[in-house]
């Protein structure tokens, strides 16, 4: 966080926001130290490559790769042609658009392609070799949109850092903070179909393409490639080196957002929380009570609103079932904020023993988002699943997603145990 960043937080937030951020910004700096070193101890499979590049797929579309150019550094702008080159899956043709803004190149860029999807990449960033390879396996079992997990490169100090390594489809994070982003490949004809980039959106156009094209898809037809296939460049100048300088792509983000939301919810608020580019809904008071909270023995709700905004979420999102705040101790430690299972199949705490107050890594830890199993010493449940209640919270999850609800953790929402 530099200086100017720091002294914007510390305004916007108050000093013990800061320091939980600057403790979150040390743990992330020594992971990303730990980081660098395995990519760079990493060799190159050639064995591999050359059995990717003569496997055949069933279907093996043309992939129309997007460019949109703006004045592109020329050793980074060779870089990016040289990785796409590389890759191991040859069916594509590269298009770059230029002469007008972003949304402006890249649906010039659309227009001029071939292929049956279109995959998005930035002028300066660059691609694993097996990147395409990858994305054509997920269309293979059924996909529309994809996307895969991704890191940042620092030129400057020559080091890889930040790995995001993504969870499945989770529209309530989307609508929370683009954390599909890169790489995304989605097919051309939804694309069309939403009417391409708008923008009145730029700086937060390929955010607000994702919602509209997630709208138009069972969640069955979005893939996730849970392998760092993307590498976002860190230059002088860069998004990628500071994303906080952009107030504009901030305010298209939260725009787009919103945008989504009013298709289905009458009287709502998009707020940008603490950390700039992440967002939160806050929906308006229902006076019809669709849940019961359920609180295991000597739990309380840190605010006296704490139900009434759980209520309300349940009463906007008739697709969730059951909605959960964080349970903390005295000491402000989690003691329960949701599970998820990880792309093992294993059942992970979320955040358990951290304080509250930390982060996360990407801020994540303060984002609404789905979860597999809530506790039920801690849930609202809509009225008409009050049948699923069990004090086993995996059966009581379990019961709830067959019948086709969604479980959503709220971590804003805190319960203390006393």
């Amino acid at each position: 966080m530099n200086t100017k960043r720091l002294a914007d937080y510390i305004k916007r937030n108050g000093l013990i926001s800061t320091g939980y951020a600057i403790r979150q910004r040390l743990m992330d700096n020594a992971a990303d130290r730990a980081y660098d070193k395995e990519m760079k101890s990493r060799g190159v499979d050639e064995a591999k490559l050359e059995k990717q590049r003569k496997t055949r797929f069933e279907h093996e579309p043309l992939i129309s790769v997007i460019v949109p150019a703006y004045r592109p550094v020329e050793k980074y702008f060779r870089e990016m042609l040289r990785s796409v080159k590389a890759q191991t899956y040859g069916n594509y043709e590269l298009i770059i658009g230029t002469g007008g803004g972003i949304s402006e190149n890249t649906n010039a860029a659309i227009s001029e392609a071939k292929g049956e999807y279109l995959a998005f990449i930035d002028q300066d960033d660059f691609l694993e070799p097996d990147a395409l390879y990858r994305i054509v396996a997920e269309i293979n079992i059924g996909a529309d949109l994809i996307y895969t997990d991704e890191d940042k490169y620092d030129t400057a100090k020559n080091r890889y850092l930040r790995p995001f390594r993504k969870p499945d489809f989770d529209m309530e994070l989307l609508l929370s903070n683009n954390y599909v982003c890169h790489f995304l490949t989605v097919k051309k004809d939804l694309v069309n179909e939403v009417g391409g980039f708008r923008s009145e959106y730029d700086g937060a156009q390929d955010h607000d393409l994702i919602i509209r094209c997630a709208e138009k898809l069972e969640r069955e037809r979005i893939g996730h490639v849970d392998r760092i296939l993307y590498h976002w460049r860190i230059h002088e100048g860069s998004t990628a080196g500071d994303p906080g300088n952009k107030d504009y792509a901030h305010e298209a983000g939260r725009r787009a957002i919103e945008d989504h939301i009013k298709k289905t919810v009458p009287e709502f608020e998009v707020k940008e929380t603490e950390h700039r580019g992440f967002y939160r809904v806050e929906y308006n008071k229902n006076e019809e009570i669709v849940g019961k909270m359920h609180l295991g023995e000597g739990i309380a709700p840190k605010s006296a609103d704490a139900e009434e905004r759980l209520n309300a979420y349940l009463a906007a999102n008739p697709d969730v079932g059951a909605i959960g705040g964080r349970v903390i101790d005295r000491k402000g430690r989690i003691l329960s904020g949701g599970y998820k299972r990880d792309s093992g199949g294993v059942i992970e705490a979320l955040y358990q023993g951290n304080n509250y107050r930390m982060p996360g890594e990407f801020n994540q830890a303060t984002l609404r988002q789905e979860v597999d199993i809530i506790s039920s010493r801690c849930v609202m449940l809509r009225n008409e699943l009050e049948g699923c209640i069990h004090s086993d919270s995996s059966r009581m999850s379990r019961r709830i997603r067959d019948r086709g609800y969604r479980i959503i953790m709220d971590p804003q929402i805190v319960f203390i145990r006393k």
